[in-house]
């Protein structure tokens, strides 16, 4: 049986390298706290993120209902970005969950959101832009403060780590 589409939106991801003039990072112990990954940039007071993934190697069984649950109390926890997050897709096959901004900042040129893909093992977090003209959509940076970026990196860690 092939992947479904929602998996291999997960699959799909950007790699960090692929933002030009971003650091590339990663911190963290895979059995810990998940190997946090990602791309920024520092602009003044100001962070970009172009991509961040979490990957855990912990050997613990997730159940889909636990991982749903995690996926709830994230949407209800990160109210510091933009748009507010919710749950707008789910593969229980795959254990995947996809959280979106909604509703999505929009202006005469593109439609922007917030993209989150919660996996067995992996969390993704990037932000999409859909340009109207072009019709074409890419992964784009989101600014934040270093304090929110924090939170968001401590917000990703819990949804995969233990208790």
């Amino acid at each position: 049986m092939g992947a479904s589409r929602m998996s291999k939106l997960c699959a799909n991801a950007v790699p960090p390298e692929s933002f030009p003039g971003f650091e590339a990072f990663r911190e963290g112990d895979p059995h810990l706290d998940g190997l946090l990954r990602g791309a920024i940039r520092r602009i003044g007071g100001r962070v970009e993120v172009g991509q961040l993934s979490l990957d855990w190697l912990s050997p613990k069984k997730r159940t889909f209902a636990k991982l749903k649950s995690r996926a709830e109390r994230l949407t209800r926890q990160v109210t510091y970005l933009p748009e507010r997050l919710e749950i707008v897709g789910h593969d229980r096959r795959a254990m995947v969950i996809q959280l979106r901004s909604l509703p999505p900042y929009k202006d005469e040129d593109q439609i922007q959101f917030n993209e989150i893909h919660i996996g067995r093992d992996r969390v993704e977090f990037q932000r999409i832009a859909f340009f109207r003209r072009d019709d074409v959509k890419r992964q784009v940076a989101l600014t934040l403060t270093q304090e929110h970026l924090e939170r968001l990196m401590s917000d990703l860690r819990q949804v995969l780590g233990p208790a």
